[in-house]
């Protein structure tokens, strides 16, 4: 049983944190340079993006205008890309605005609650226990509280590690498609002029052929960029994500990974199946 001296004690330094708490909300929903360093990440991503997606399309209708068609299925995939692109862009500013989000509606409310709970706690009951359910429940909110408060940012300091492994790589395919482009479009220029007599109509092809090839190679980077920015972008948080509701089922017990019961069959019962000729036996 605690004394009213560390009742008391205990009491401050809850109040003291939810205060800290309240504050430290206020000014991080007012200035977003608190998390400058994540935002910028999250920022470089999205330039990259949308960079990969503008080249990747006008690589497609470049490569689509090349006489005999001759790249046409190779401009239909990279159009294809483009939809995923678009995917990933949504995660990550679903990531940017989640970020000030999540952590307003932590400091502002979550934590608080916990003190306010524990504050409950402490005066009202006479004993000081661990197995006590609102103890055991002031500790489950705030782990799930902190594992919402840091999965962002954990997730994208863990992508960055990969993310800057390939980002040469990726700058290395935006500025290849960006040739790729100017070149198949001054080739669809010269076929259109080939009348004059300046061009011949095998020359052409054979230049085709050569872009077809080079844009195939192109192709590649474009699915391993778009493979590393969904590991990266989608792939990980998700990870980081199972590992926190994995953390808190070990510290609290709490386990939120466990599946839902699924409805037993609908169907007669066995019982039912086999009592029907039984009792038609019996008639």
């Amino acid at each position: 049983m605690l004394s009213r001296k560390w009742k008391i004690i205990i009491t401050l330094i809850l109040v003291a944190v939810l205060g800290l708490s309240v504050l430290a909300a206020k000014e991080r929903a007012s200035d977003p340079h608190l998390q400058a360093r994540t935002i910028q990440s999250i920022d470089d991503k999205t330039e990259t993006v949308l960079k990969l997606t503008a080249t990747s399309t006008l690589a497609s209708a470049a490569l689509s205008a090349l006489p005999q068609d001759i790249a046409t299925p190779i401009a239909n995939k990279l159009a294809d890309l483009t939809e995923y692109f678009l995917l990933i862009l949504c995660v990550l500013y679903s990531e940017k605005y989640l970020l000030s989000i999540i952590g307003v509606g932590v400091l502002k409310y979550m934590i608080p609650l916990c003190c306010l709970l524990g504050i409950g706690f402490v005066w009202l009951n006479k004993r000081f226990s661990l197995q006590n359910n609102w103890f055991r429940f002031i500790l489950k909110l705030l782990a799930v509280s902190l594992a919402l408060f840091f999965l962002i940012p954990g997730s994208i300091g863990i992508s960055d590690f990969i993310y800057d492994t390939y980002k040469s790589s990726i700058n290395t395919t935006i500025s290849s498609a960006e040739s790729l482009t100017d070149e198949a479009t001054a080739l669809t220029d010269a076929e259109e002029d080939k009348g004059t007599g300046l061009f011949k109509s095998n020359f052409l092809t054979d230049a085709a052929e050569r872009l077809a090839e080079k844009a195939s190679g192109i192709l590649r980077r474009f699915v391993e960029a778009l493979a590393v920015l969904i590991a990266t972008s989608c792939l990980i948080p998700i990870l980081c994500l199972l590992f926190f509701l994995w953390l808190i089922k070990q510290i609290t017990g709490l386990d939120l990974l466990s599946r839902i019961p699924l409805p037993k069959d609908k169907g007669f019962p066995r019982e039912n199946r086999r009592a029907g000729p039984d009792k038609r036996t019996n008639e």
